[in-house]
């Protein structure tokens, strides 16, 4: 028998951690590697934050847990003023956003002044919160509650947030994998995969460019707007090693991870081709082995066999991750991007 497990980005919200099955090797099939990440210590004790993304406004799918936590942590050291983390549960938003506002890396990039008049204390939940509503837990941080896998539905409501938000960088690292070889695989299964890794991306990324559109149609019907240029917006599309490298047990959602390559391609292309005005980058990141908390439940060989594969000999740090994000988020010339961060992994 097949056990089959359901991994999501949202993942446990009081470990935030997170899943995506990696490939395993035909030399040690019982080895299991994951594409995790986690909020807790996710930052590098040398990274030095430089305001590269200050006024910037960002969502992130998936943001409650792993890499999209971890994106959400650096983004706001990086002086971002707005971050909205969208996701089903509200609980797990509640908790993200709690560990963001407790988060030592944050309040120390905080003047002085601002630290003596801004409260440390953790947001105060809300008893019956509206789902596709907008929340604001603190002033650097927002909620939004909803399925990325139902976008479709809402599609209105997350334009309507995008483009009042006037917001400038989208995030797509919402996903799940459902591990199972393709002939035990659900219908059911293969559909939610393809529709909150690929299409969900797909709807966001159209929302988002709907909203950048319709907010340059107002400032420029707006005769007290400055004409000086502003910085472009930006797509950061999160894919998976799974897109290059083969495996076994996760057929759709290597599909779906390939999809989303495509999509960081097409929009790249289409969105310079037919936006008048509207400058929007297109670019993607494919992780390989990150670090969690799970990998310390390998035993010693198997997370030396884990490393052996891999050209640098160990796992990447979630921070790594988030570095990557920044540099795509405010790299004017990064466009069509897609970064390897597999340490070299994806050659072998």
């Amino acid at each position: 028998m097949y056990q089959r497990h359901i991994l999501r980005f949202r993942g446990v919200a009081s470990r935030l951690q997170v899943h995506q099955q990696l490939p395993v090797s035909p030399k040690f099939p019982h080895q299991r590697a994951y594409l995790s990440a986690t909020g807790e210590g996710s930052t590098s004790s040398q990274f030095t934050p430089s305001a590269r993304l200050t006024g910037r406004t960002c969502m992130i799918t998936g943001g409650t847990s792993g890499i999209g936590f971890a994106i959400a942590e650096r983004f706001l050291q990086e002086g971002a003023s707005r971050v909205i983390l969208v996701g089903r549960s509200y609980e797990r938003l509640y908790n993200a956003a709690s560990q963001l506002e407790a988060s030592s890396s944050f309040r120390s990039i905080q003047s002085t002044e601002s630290r003596e008049t801004t409260s440390t204390e953790a947001p105060k939940p809300i008893h019956s919160p509206e789902q596709h509503q907008l929340i604001e837990s603190s002033k650097e941080i927002n909620l939004l509650i909803g399925d990325i896998s139902e976008a479709g539905s809402w599609a209105r409501e997350l334009e309507k947030v995008m483009q009042t938000t006037n917001l400038d960088i989208l995030v797509n690292a919402a996903g799940l994998s459902i591990s199972s070889i393709l002939p035990k695989s659900e219908p059911l299964d293969i559909s939610n995969i393809l529709r909150t890794n690929l299409e969900g991306a797909l709807l966001t990324s159209r929302a988002f460019i709907r909203a950048s559109i319709r907010n340059r149609m107002k400032k420029s019907r707006d005769t007290r707007s400055s004409n000086s240029p502003s910085p472009s917006k930006c797509i950061i599309n999160i894919s998976s090693l799974l897109a290059h490298k083969s495996g076994t047990g996760a057929v759709p959602y290597a599909a779906s991870k390939s999809g989303v390559l495509g999509l960081t391609r097409s929009v790249a292309v289409e969105a310079a081709a037919s936006l008048r005005d509207v400058t929007i980058r297109s670019n993607a990141i494919v992780p390989g082995y990150i670090e969690t908390p799970m990998i310390a439940d390998f035993s010693e060989g198997e997370t030396a066999r884990l490393k052996d594969l891999i050209p640098l000999r160990r796992f990447g740090r979630p921070d790594e991750v988030a570095d990557a994000a920044v540099f795509l988020a405010q790299n004017e010339y990064a466009n069509n991007c897609v970064l390897n961060l597999d340490g070299g992994l994806s050659a072998v």
